[in-house]
């Protein structure tokens, strides 16, 4: 008898975090040995590579601007190979920028998802569904035809 449901493989998110925000922190690379130290333990513990998505934790154990880094500097985490999940929606970081409650900090949302994504991050977490999801259309146009 066949499976009312057909299995499917079930992402293995690995999300950078810190206990306690250290601005002395170089955040890339400590998000990069941490991510480094994290796929030997799940090769080791026979997860395949493949079914892994990259967190590099925006807003956990981060100051507002080691967030802003790690959005910055994004690609860097490409090297690994293995797809980037970025949610930045309504993060402490953007307030930094622009001084606003969580609630009014939609397009600092969607502007650092946009980036995120021209950056190579493949999934967003985002609280403003359909205005993330319009922005990143709009996006992907412009960029279809440069």
């Amino acid at each position: 008898m066949a499976p009312l449901v057909a299995k499917r493989r079930v992402p293995v998110i690995v999300m950078h975090n810190r206990e306690a925000a250290d601005p002395a922190v170089e955040i890339v690379a400590d998000v990069m040995a941490f991510f480094t130290r994290s796929l030997e333990i799940a090769a080791r513990a026979g997860i395949a590579r493949e079914s892994i998505v990259l967190d590099p934790g925006i807003g956990f154990g981060k100051t507002p601007e080691q967030s802003i880094i790690c959005l910055a500097r994004l690609a860097e985490f490409k090297s690994l190979g293995l797809p980037l999940l970025v949610g930045a929606s309504r993060k402490r970081f953007i307030n930094s920028v622009t001084p606003s409650p969580p609630d009014e900090r939609i397009g600092g949302s969607i502007a650092a998802h946009l980036l995120a994504v021209q950056a190579g991050a493949a999934i967003v977490r985002a609280h403003d569904v359909a205005e993330t999801v319009q922005a990143l259309r709009v996006g992907a146009a412009i960029d279809a035809v440069r």
